[in-house]
């Protein structure tokens, strides 16, 4: 006769587990099983030890159970990081997303790998990627302002097109860190300064610093001298 194995008591296992979740962070999904991957506890609490461990080793992960044995099975998949559909790399700042299935995608530039969130709700848009508005110059001064609502910005040229600037660095709102990707009018041999940096700005967003944790080193940015800078407005 065999007897079932007495589940393990959580409280007597470390936050991770005991469990080496690296094993699985290359971006792939793997499909873990109890008492085999994980230890013998609910599979609602490997999940949490997964996505913990995730932002440990500075990146994210999507967990599911499986949707056929969910009382052994789960599903997870890691990522550098996680952005609202719609919303550019938060690593290099490109638009250009490439989706590799439902709900995770690639940056070809900077080869970031990303899970995708359902679009930012336009009452939300605010704090996150930009909603279209049919007023172009509401939508230039919704920019503007937010802009100015944020302090020490120090900005890069990343790339330029015949239209369009591209720029990213960092700023603080409200005291804390930011990685900041703005867009500005491209205008044949008229350097971006600050005093027109206004009437050229047409997209800004902001990503907390939290949530590139390990993905960006702010300490190395913070140590730039202003001169290194293409851009700062303080």
């Amino acid at each position: 006769m065999r007897l079932r194995a007495a589940p393990v008591d959580p409280s007597t296992l470390p936050a991770d587990l005991g469990v080496d979740w690296s094993r699985w962070s290359d971006g792939k999904a793997y499909r873990l099983k109890k008492k085999k991957d994980f230890p013998n506890v609910n599979p609602g609490l490997a999940r949490t030890a997964c996505e913990q461990a995730a932002i440990e080793m500075g990146k994210v992960a999507r967990t599911v159970r499986d949707k056929m044995i969910p009382e052994k099975l789960i599903w997870v998949q890691f990522a550098d990081a996680e952005i609202h559909e719609g919303e550019p790399c938060p690593r290099c700042g490109s638009r250009r997303i490439l989706r590799l299935h439902g709900g995770f995608g690639r940056c070809p530039q900077c080869k970031a790998q990303l899970l995708l969130a359902d679009p930012i709700p336009q009452d939300d848009a605010e704090e996150g990627a930009a909603q279209a508005e049919p007023d172009d110059a509401k939508q230039r001064q919704k920019f503007i302002d937010r802009l100015h609502g944020l302090t020490r910005v120090h900005l890069d040229l990343q790339r330029q097109t015949t239209e369009t600037d591209y720029y990213n660095g960092y700023g603080e709102q409200e005291g804390l860190p930011v990685f900041v990707i703005a867009e500005f009018d491209h205008v044949p041999d008229q350097e971006l300064a600050s005093d027109n940096f206004p009437e050229r700005l047409t997209w800004l967003g902001t990503v907390p610093a939290s949530r590139l944790e390990g993905l960006v080193d702010w300490h190395d940015l913070a140590a730039r001298p202003e001169s290194d800078w293409d851009l700062v407005l303080n």
